[in-house]
């Protein structure tokens, strides 16, 4: 008796332990059951044979109500394929893990004086102002060329009132002398690469104003003798200035020819005329309208013609002479 109990456990025990037996009802989520044995199951699903006769199709594991799942996952075969889709209870759920918010590291504060007076006065902080210093100093001296200003009254007031010097000079008009010709420093060296110096009337006889120590004024020849009497008109002089002595540039025609760029020229003036020669062209003009790095316009003496363009590089010869002079 008691071995034929032991033999009803077993069963009992492989029934409820053991892979799917023939027969089974296998219960989907929309209230279908399905009577039969596992034919095959895979990743995509399981297929039956049918108690009824033949194969089901293939049924796909999300189909499987939960108590259906729990089933088939007891099989080693399937287990893999069935315990994703087996919901896990909330108990079973691993907790969440506290979120422990800890205090940061602050920064220490350098001990002592930290205000603005102290940065300036480290040593990068006085690198920098020696920078900004000498920046102020290069900017007085670009202002100075650039109105017509001794570069030492400029560089001397910028360097006691920095950036408010070269701003008021740069604010102020350029600085002309007497006849209207912009002061230049530059232009005794100018001059001195440029051509031999140009005798001003009234001077010895081939003596320069170079010779005498003095900045030659622009070689225009239009202005009043030092020696004539007051209102007396100096003699027009033929004036020629040829390529190879002198260089054709924006600086030299704006130095030397200053009077030719007034819209109503001076007494000395209005008498003469520009004569500029190009390998294809002469040109006789009364005024230089305006000029660039590369090239000036003139305003031909005949009443009601257009300015003419010339550029500065093919000018071979410049001539200041009277204009009733034909020579």
């Amino acid at each position: 008796m008691r071995r034929v109990y032991g033999i009803l456990l077993c069963l009992g025990l492989f029934a409820v332990l053991g892979p799917v037996s023939v027969g089974d009802e296998f219960k989907l989520t929309d209230g279908t059951t399905i009577w039969g044995t596992v034919s095959d199951s895979d990743e995509t699903g399981i297929v039956f044979r049918l108690d009824s006769g033949g194969f089901s199709q293939r049924i796909s594991w999300s189909k499987f109500s939960d108590p259906t799942l729990e089933v088939l996952a007891r099989d080693p075969e399937m287990r893999e394929f069935a315990e994703p889709f087996i919901p896990v209870p909330p108990d079973a759920r691993p907790p969440v893990p506290r979120v422990v918010i800890r205090d940061y590291e602050k920064v220490e504060l350098p001990a002592g004086k930290t205000g603005l007076l102290s940065s300036v006065t480290s040593p990068i902080g006085l690198l920098i102002l020696a920078l900004l210093y000498a920046g102020n100093l290069l900017a007085a001296f670009e202002v100075a060329i650039y109105r017509n200003r001794p570069v030492a009254v400029v560089c001397g007031v910028s360097a006691v009132l920095p950036v408010v010097g070269p701003a008021a000079f740069l604010a102020s008009p350029s600085l002309e002398l007497e006849g209207g010709e912009a002061y230049d420093e530059g232009a005794a060296e100018f001059d001195a690469e440029a051509g031999p110096a140009v005798a001003e009337a009234g001077t010895p006889g081939g003596t320069t104003s170079r010779q005498l120590g003095k900045v030659a004024p622009a070689a225009s020849g239009l202005k009043v003798a030092a020696g004539q009497k007051s209102g007396a008109a100096a003699p027009a002089e033929k004036k020629v200035f040829s390529r190879g002595e002198f260089t054709f540039n924006r600086r030299f025609i704006e130095t030397q020819f200053s009077g030719f760029f007034r819209v109503v020229p001076l007494e000395a003036e209005k008498d003469l005329v520009m004569v500029v020669k190009t390998p294809k062209q002469e040109y006789i003009a009364k005024r230089v309208t305006r000029i660039s790095a590369s090239e000036m316009f003139l305003q031909p003496i005949q009443v009601g013609t257009k300015e003419v363009k010339v550029p500065l590089g093919e000018i071979a010869q410049i001539i200041i002479r009277h204009k009733d002079d034909r020579g």
